[in-house]
């Protein structure tokens, strides 16, 4: 138990490091799928199915797909010029992570551990679902969480629909134009 712990959670960091670092944004995307097939991992040593069945299913395949054709349909040749942009926000990203870190390990300290038992979650797909839309004496947060979250996906694939479209008379569109001209 102790040896799939240590193999997923260095699969996981090291997934999670290739993420941040790669200058490839399609590698980024794959390195973002092996850091959730190690989180999926984590749910099936915790005795939960289900959840690491939602992870494979969800962000696995779904997430990661969608990001790599957004991907494709957003590049253009000026995302070149990004890279400057990042190498300059490096040190204010390095401090608002070990901000976040340390506001969540400030809250992972408060939460009282001492009766959490793997396993003892909902084993049933229909006893989760209950549990995230609220009925059967559910809790109703889960319900409004659950809708919360479909808004923001939403607005997420608006907003990509949004990026990816190009104005007709602008850039490579323009009729009459070579690929050298545009990128001069």
């Amino acid at each position: 138990m102790v040896v799939a712990f240590i193999f997923l959670a260095s699969m996981t960091l090291i997934c999670a490091m290739g993420v941040v670092l790669s200058r490839n944004v399609v590698h980024s995307a794959l390195f973002m799928s092996g850091s959730f097939l190690g989180v999926a991992g984590f749910f099936v040593m915790l005795n939960s199915p289900t959840l690491a069945a939602f992870q494979v299913l969800i962000y696995v395949g779904a997430v990661t797909v969608v990001i790599l054709f957004g991907i494709m349909f957003t590049q253009r040749p000026q995302v070149r010029r990004f890279g400057s942009i990042l190498q300059r926000q490096r040190w204010s990203g390095f401090f608002v992570a070990i901000g976040v870190g340390a506001f969540l390990a400030y809250i992972m300290g408060l939460q009282n551990w001492d009766y959490t038992v793997p396993g003892n979650g909902p084993q049933e797909v229909s006893d989760l679902g209950e549990i995230l839309l609220g009925v059967n004496g559910a809790p109703l947060i889960f319900s409004l969480l659950f809708e919360v979250i479909s808004i923001l996906l939403l607005v997420a694939v608006i907003a990509a629909i949004v990026v990816s479209r190009r104005k007709t008379g602008e850039g490579i569109d323009r009729p009459g134009t070579d690929r050298e001209e545009v990128t001069r």
